[in-house]
């Protein structure tokens, strides 16, 4: 029997024949589509062999359809593919490992780890000895992973904190100390063991070493000409989550500069808006405090306590020492008032956000007009506004 045919076989596709090269292209072209985030083509692409999924053992073709599901958030779907593709390429040496952390991080718990572990040990093994960037960033983010599952759905283990303690070290000492997702891991832990000034500091590392990977992805889009959109995507997430957590701490100023780089990337990020929002809002909300009990010092220490009684203390509108804040805080959640109402269908984190900035609105006096919030955007002070709602049009996706 040739090749193509068991092949063919493996692909349970006798009953409607595809040559091998046929898959092969179908899988190229589903993950080029992926790659400009059109996951609807990308799995009509990939629809001629959803039948086969069930026999097949092309790891790439499984690896696709698990990438296609992921992307659409059909986690449900993709969990069962990625288990089986986890399963026939055992040593990651047909289709990569990152099929190990995906399906680690969904399985969580020791399984989890299990799975986890096996990712990493698949790219020690490949690298031999000395990790490049790639893969030094691969086993970091598997190291992560089983801190975030210690934390979590092991929490309540024995050694949860040792295990936590020991994962960070190794992940900065594979890191040289110098990856902004780990400081911001080691800054969440302290959190969680209440060592605030450490916390502080690990934030104030992470924003630093974000700073510098940055920088770094432009000056290299810059001298070979081509499009970083996609490494400062990937920058998103780990900033919105930094950013989250320098408020909890009261670092309102790295806050804010994180958000003006998340909305330098994505200028309709509805969470980033709502943040950025928050922040001022959490300022006035200090200043205020301040302004009614001299005698408190706020430290990292009480911060924790502050962060439980904010909603209790009103806000003085008519305060001018607080005007421009508040002002501040308005515009940024006006935008993201607006960027909420033109949401199709909304998620639970989007519904959250949502409701979140008309509770904070309401208790600032409202939203901005559309005549203010155009001006804004124009970066003028009312003079020569175009037409509001032309304006808006260019702030708001309606494919959000």
């Amino acid at each position: 029997m040739s090749r193509e045919i068991s092949d063919a076989i493996h692909l349970g596709s006798l009953e409607v024949f595809h040559s091998m090269g046929e898959v092969d292209t179908c899988i190229r072209e589903a993950k080029k589509a992926l790659c400009e985030h059109n996951v609807k083509e990308a799995l009509q692409k990939l629809k001629p062999f959803k039948k086969s999924l069930s026999s097949t053992d092309n790891v790439s073709l499984i690896q696709a359809f698990a990438d296609a599901y992921l992307d659409d958030g059909q986690l449900e779907k993709a969990y069962p593919l990625l288990s089986r593709a986890c399963e026939l390429d055992a040593d990651g040496k047909q289709g990569g490992s990152e099929k190990f952390f995906t399906l680690g991080q969904a399985t969580g718990g020791q399984t989890g780890l299990s799975i986890l572990l096996q990712g990493i040990e698949n790219i020690s093994k490949e690298a031999g000895e000395e990790l490049n960037q790639e893969q030094t960033d691969k086993i970091v983010s598997g190291l992560l992973s089983m801190i975030e599952i210690w934390m979590t759905d092991l929490c309540m283990e024995a050694e949860a904190e040792t295990q936590c303690e020991e994962l960070l070290g190794k992940a900065m000492e594979i890191s040289d100390g110098k990856s902004p997702e780990v400081w911001s891991m080691l800054g969440s832990v302290r959190i969680s063991q209440q060592r605030f000034a450490e916390a502080i500091e690990a934030f104030t590392q992470s924003w630093n070493f974000f700073e510098i990977k940055r920088q770094d992805i432009e000056r290299r889009s810059k001298a070979m000409e081509a499009s970083s959109y996609e490494e400062h995507v990937q920058l998103l997430q780990p900033l919105l989550s930094l950013a989250k957590m320098c408020i909890e701490m009261g670092l309102y100023d790295i806050s804010l500069n994180i958000l003006n780089v998340v909305t330098d990337i994505d200028e309709d990020n509805l969470e980033a808006y709502y943040l950025q929002g928050f922040t001022y809002y959490m300022i006035s909300k200090m200043e205020m405090f301040k302004l009614t009990n001299p005698d408190v010092v706020v430290k990292p220490e009480n911060m924790l306590e502050f962060n439980q009684h904010f909603k209790e203390l009103s806000l003085d509108l008519n305060n001018e020492s607080l005007s421009e804040t508040i002002h501040e805080a308005k515009i940024a959640l006006s935008f993201a008032f607006r960027l909420g109402q033109n949401v199709g269908a909304m998620d639970e984190l989007t519904y959250e956000l949502v409701a979140g900035t008309e509770e904070i609105l309401d208790e600032l006096g409202g939203p901005l007009s559309d005549q203010e919030l155009a001006a804004v955007r124009k970066g003028a002070d009312g003079a020569d506004i175009r037409d509001p709602d032309a304006m808006l049009d260019e702030l708001c996706n309606e494919d959000i």
